[in-house]
């Protein structure tokens, strides 16, 4: 019986704590969160990560797809190396969108990897449009691999280099509303990122 007992308040408490934790990350900034913000972060990033703050909701008004495009060596016919051949466009977002549909299960790779690695490497980019910092780069080189590794499967030959971009789509207002919004879709394209021995698989 004392083993139950323990047991309970042991669960009780971890309950507690991890709801202090999730009400400190997502409520207004304050003297406790401030002073404990390290910790904080440690415990809830990245499994229990929110998009937006508690007493002020901000949640996405556009559809952002990560695109991806190829610079590839095609084999010759008597497989030697060939001549460079350019893919088209080719929508990674909706790639991972298809890996969720109709799961029951879906991965949190196929839900969120590429978009916050998109979401982390904009944030990262300086006003010349350069990524700062060794967070910047790394961020960069986890998108060249996210790229590579969807687009190596779909090419005839070996990636030399690939070009990311996003596709910005504002969601339109409801029928309802009077509200205009602009729903035609902006790009953000980025420079060719070359690809090394160590991105491919």
């Amino acid at each position: 019986m004392g083993i139950v007992v323990l047991a309970v308040a042991a669960v009780m408490v971890a309950a507690a704590l991890h709801l202090a934790m999730l009400f400190l990350n997502n409520a207004p900034a304050n003297a406790l969160s401030r002073q404990h913000a390290a910790l904080i972060n440690r415990y809830v990033a990245p499994e229990f990560t929110q998009e937006w703050q508690l007493f002020a909701p901000n949640p996405q008004s556009s559809n952002v797809h990560v695109q991806a495009r190829a610079q590839v060596l095609a084999p010759d016919a008597d497989g030697r190396p060939g001549r460079f051949t350019e893919t088209d466009w080719v929508d990674l977002t909706a790639i991972d969108e298809r890996g969720i549909l109709h799961n029951p299960f879906p991965s949190e790779a196929h839900q969120n990897e590429l978009r916050l690695a998109w979401t982390n490497y904009i944030y990262s980019l300086d006003d010349k449009g350069l990524p700062t910092g060794e967070f910047g780069n790394l961020t960069q080189r986890l998108l060249l691999r996210l790229a590579v590794d969807r687009l190596e499967p779909r090419v005839d030959g070996t990636l030399r280099a690939v070009q990311l971009r996003s596709a910005v789509t504002p969601v339109g207002a409801p029928a309802w509303s009077d509200q205009r919004i602009d729903t035609g879709t902006q790009y953000l394209v980025q420079p060719w990122w070359a690809v090394k021995g160590e991105d491919l698989k």
